[in-house]
């Protein structure tokens, strides 16, 4: 159970986007409902989810949502995990590698770019953020300035979400085990 309650009341937004995502993956998000208690939270919240994590880019999508697992992983945010599982499947990109993301560096599952960019994530992801020079050097001979830009804005993207889940402790909420709206 979450920390803190959902205010009764939810501001307009809010229970519109809501009613997208619920409609999109078969229930609500428990952390929409808690920005409820800042009415101009949500708006940020649904441009964010709009703009950032569903937006097309030329990163491709395994290594997208590899790399938001990876990062919700090393966050411990269930709530994330969860739903990036069920996005996964939703995609018709396979659970094993997502299950196994932790393992990048030495599972033989994982090609040397998706191995390239879990490094950066991994890196990006740490309180400092710092990203060495040879990580980044390996991540160019696989990716764009283009995919690594949209590689950087998932996994900050991603850490925003975790950051505001996990603290909160908003639980799982068995999205994958819901199946594809699709």
């Amino acid at each position: 159970m979450a920390r803190i309650a959902a205010p009764k009341k939810q501001p307009l937004i809010g229970t519109f986007i809501n009613k997208m995502l619920a409609g999109r993956f078969g229930k609500p998000f428990p952390t929409l409902q808690l920005l409820g208690h800042n009415p101009h939270f949500p708006i940020a919240y649904g441009f964010m989810a709009n703009n950032f994590s569903n937006s097309r880019t030329t990163l491709p999508t395994p290594i997208k949502r590899l790399a938001t697992q990876l990062v919700a992983q090393l966050n411990q945010c269930a709530f994330c995990i969860d739903l990036g599982q069920r996005v996964a499947t939703d995609e018709k990109l396979g659970l094993e590698k997502m299950r196994l993301v932790l393992q990048y560096q030495t599972n033989p599952l994982f090609s040397a770019s998706e191995k390239a960019a879990l490094q950066y994530v991994f890196e990006a992801t740490q309180v400092m953020a710092k990203v060495s020079d040879d990580t980044f050097a390996n991540l160019t001979k696989h990716f764009s300035e283009r995919e690594i830009l949209e590689l950087t804005v998932a996994v900050a993207t991603e850490n925003f979400y975790n950051r505001l889940t996990a603290p909160l402790e908003i639980e799982a909420q068995g999205f994958c085990a819901i199946g594809s709206a699709k």
